[in-house]
């Protein structure tokens, strides 16, 4: 499919949606709305041909006037309770519990919302903060109608001073909460997703970016006034579990781990990320490789046969820390380099290997403090690198020495996060210049399918869309069954 042919196909399955939108909210039908919403703005996210949509933004803010009514204003709110919004609903991945961590360690009263099927899966999160004064609070996505009642009920109840408002790109019923309170809450967007189209970009008052890059975006892309920019880096948060294991007997073996989401790993018209870890095996008889992570596995498959015995591809694991201590080295995702798995790397005393994407250069960048260090142009140099790693054993002790100052520690997050609460602002400074994107979301153009529709139209929790896309609902069911089709 031409770059064309897929910017029109986008564009007719968004103008529908909108379409729909408009119709319903007219009705007052806001949980179709809500999903045409969602909809949307996720198909949005995975085209990411641009950051915001205004009209989106519209029926959102539209919704938010007619649905949620603020029961209490900014001068009886609780100075000392915030409220944390969590769609993901992860334990260890992603930044909740960074956040929460910190936020019960400096003794605030925290109301956690989340969606309910995370309520039981969340120990180590729950473990991270048994310490503090923490409320937890659960929502169904299954109607968004009714998840805007029950948030906007959630703060009305509690009156937080304060909220972190931390959605996916597409969680229409949250930001629609989320705006009914600006000039009552003081709103912080956690900015996850800075490389990618989201819904929400007037939702906030402040904006935390754990880089330059993100605020360079949200400035020019998404039109977010500077004084708005907060910069807060992360740390990989992990405490010590019971190893699981190796996938094989690893007496004398060394490691090359990877991991993350594997479209990280596609769109590369030159195939570099794979071109490598061939290129290792071939060379080293004693180099295991071990991929962790979801997504299209063909390119692993291919790895696989070619080096039969030495490829492994597992999933996501409770113990991924530890894995990362058991490697050799840790090869980083390739166009798409992975922040938290790098750091993770740091952290274990590995040496995350990565390859510059040129092309984008600016998209990977400050993911670590002075991040050169563990950056190569091409792959002729990560490679020499690579080999030298694994040959030499006093040498890759010391590299990995020398990167712990690559790291924001926990005891500096907590008191950058109280500064950024307090006073608006972190230690680390707002540098403002112009960013060109052009070349990082052509990967995403080039990786777009029409599955997408079905993954994300045809869903159990957009039902309301049935009318409007059968042959969607109905193709999806086709290919689950007959086709097994497997939409992550």
């Amino acid at each position: 499919m031409t770059e064309q042919e897929t910017t029109k196909m986008v564009e007719k399955m968004v103008g529908k949606l909108k379409k729909i939108t408009a119709s319903s909210i007219a009705k007052r039908n806001y949980r179709k709305a809500l999903d045409a919403i969602t909809a949307a703005s996720f198909i949005l996210e995975e085209y990411n041909q641009f950051y915001v949509d205004e009209e989106l933004e519209g029926f959102v803010k539209d919704i938010s006037s007619k649905m949620v009514k603020p029961s209490f204003g900014k001068e009886d709110a609780d100075q000392n309770t915030i409220l944390y919004y969590d769609s993901f609903g992860f334990d260890v991945r992603a930044l909740a519990l960074v956040y929460m961590h910190a936020l019960a360690e400096l003794g605030y009263k925290v109301v956690y919302i989340t969606k309910i099927e995370s309520k039981d899966s969340q120990p180590e999160l729950h473990e991270a903060v048994k310490n503090g004064d923490v409320i937890w609070r659960y929502v169904s996505y299954d109607n968004r109608e009714q998840e805007v009642k029950d948030i906007a009920a959630i703060f009305n109840e509690f009156k937080p001073s304060k909220a972190f408002v931390y959605t996916t790109p597409d969680d229409a019923a949250a930001l629609s909460v989320f705006y009914a309170f600006e000039g009552i809450t003081e709103r912080f967007k956690i900015n996850l997703t800075d490389h990618a189209f989201w819904l929400g970009h007037d939702s906030f008052d402040y904006n935390l970016e754990f880089r330059n890059h993100g605020a360079c975006i949200s400035h020019k892309y998404r039109q977010i006034p500077e004084y708005k920019e907060i910069i807060m880096p992360f740390y990989p948060y992990h405490r010590s579990r019971p190893f699981q294991g190796l996938p094989f007997d690893g007496e004398g073996k060394k490691i090359i781990f990877s991991g993350g989401s594997l479209y990280k790993t596609l769109g590369d018209t030159e195939n570099r990320f794979y071109v490598i870890v061939d290129r290792l095996l071939a060379k080293h008889e004693d180099l295991m490789f071990i991929y962790a992570g979801a997504g299209d596995d063909s390119e692993l498959k291919k790895l696989s046969a070619k080096h039969q015995g030495k490829v492994y591809h597992i999933q996501e694991r409770s113990d991924l820390f530890e894995l990362m201590e058991h490697a050799t080295v840790y090869l980083n995702t390739f166009p798409t380099v992975g922040g938290l798995m790098m750091q993770f790397a740091v952290d274990a005393h590995k040496v995350p290997l990565t390859l510059k994407n040129m092309e984008c250069y600016d998209d990977n960048r400050e993911l670590l403090i002075d991040q050169e260090r563990v950056e190569y142009d091409d792959v002729e140099s990560l490679l020499e690198e690579a080999d030298k790693l694994l040959t030499d054993e006093a040498y890759r002790a010391q590299r990995g020495e020398e990167l712990q100052t690559a790291l924001i520690t926990p005891e500096q997050f907590k008191n950058e996060l109280q500064n950024a609460l307090v006073n608006h602002r972190t230690s680390y400074k707002v540098n403002i210049v112009d960013t060109d994107t052009t070349g990082f979301r052509k990967q995403y153009i080039i990786r777009f399918s029409d599955k997408i529709f079905r993954q994300v139209i045809a869903s159990g929790n957009k039902k309301t869309l049935i009318p409007h896309f059968p042959k969607l609902f109905i193709q999806k069911t086709y290919n689950k069954i007959v086709k097994k089709e497997k939409l992550n």
